[in-house]
């Protein structure tokens, strides 16, 4: 890891300092400056030399992999970045494309949670009160309902 001393002199992480200071591995590190996502790694003597802005850019790329953008679109975003001023357009229009996708990911994830809340909540009872307390559907979902204050739809 950089020290103080070592910012204010300009001095990167070395790879393993990164790969610390993210949890990738090298290899993956190498795999993102091949396939374009990290453009612009400096080299000294022929070692990468990587900046904050590179711990950044990895923290982006990470967000925004993990949020299903694809990799070819991570790309262009990165490509877009170094384009500088004239490319802000360009690069708020994509995350706010992004943003409205990963927000119905969000929705739907929720719904997903409430029917899994339901099931564990479903599963407890019938081990607690065997399966008879909760065959009929209807009104084990109303049951749920006044017992955890909660809601779920199908």
């Amino acid at each position: 890891m950089k020290s103080k001393t070592d910012k204010d002199h300009g001095a990167g992480y070395s790879i393993s300092q990164m790969c610390r200071r993210t949890g990738y591995t090298a290899d993956t590190l190498r795999f993102y400056e091949k396939a374009g996502l990290l453009p612009g790694v400096k080299r000294t003597g022929g070692r990468r030399v990587y900046t904050d802005e590179d711990y950044y850019s990895i923290c982006i790329i990470t967000c925004l992999k993990k949020t299903g953008l694809p990799l070819a679109e991570i790309r262009r975003y990165m490509e877009l970045t170094k384009r500088g001023e004239k490319s802000v357009g360009q690069r708020l229009e994509l995350m706010r494309r992004h943003e409205a996708e990963v927000r119905m990911q969000m929705d739907e994830l929720r719904v997903c949670e409430e029917r899994i809340a339901f099931k564990v909540w479903y599963y407890e009872t019938a081990k607690r009160e065997g399966l008879k307390a909760v065959k009929d559907i209807n009104a084990t979902l109303e049951r749920y309902r006044r017992e955890t204050g909660r809601k779920v739809s199908f």
